[in-house]
């Protein structure tokens, strides 16, 4: 698989999470199981732990629970004009900033990348797959 073939199949992959996202929140809220801008407790919001980094997914897109501890100074570059000091999930395109709630002390809110299926990253965290939200 050539780089472009690369690029053309993550960018649809991930474009399908997001549509799918919005569809599935929409519905969500259509059905009462939501109102924006509430903070919802960590059970209400279907969270009941934090993505271990530790996890063999987790370890491959470098998932931190607070963006400092990234040693590897190669992925502590500014994107999209955003220093990586303020790359953070919560400013991610991929962090579910309506479903945020408490989870381990921390606060947290669902992803929607695939190593996060089920469980919750920390808003001061940090993945190789952050993007900036629109």
């Amino acid at each position: 698989m050539n780089r472009r073939s690369f690029l053309q199949v993550t960018l649809a992959s991930a474009a399908a999470l997001v549509g799918y996202s919005v569809i599935a929140n929409a519905e969500e809220r259509r059905r009462g199981g939501g109102s924006p801008g509430a903070t919802p407790s960590a059970a209400a919001a279907g969270l009941s732990a934090l993505v271990d980094p530790n996890d063999p997914a987790a370890k491959a897109v470098t998932y931190v629970h607070v963006n400092t501890q990234v040693k590897d100074k190669n992925l502590q570059t500014e994107r999209t004009g955003v220093k990586f000091k303020d790359q953070k999930c919560k400013s991610c395109a991929f962090y579910v900033k309506d479903k945020e709630a408490k989870v381990n002390g921390k606060t947290a809110a669902p992803c929607q990348m695939p190593f996060a299926t089920g469980k919750a990253v920390a808003a001061e965290g940090w993945c190789t797959s952050w993007a900036k939200r629109a």
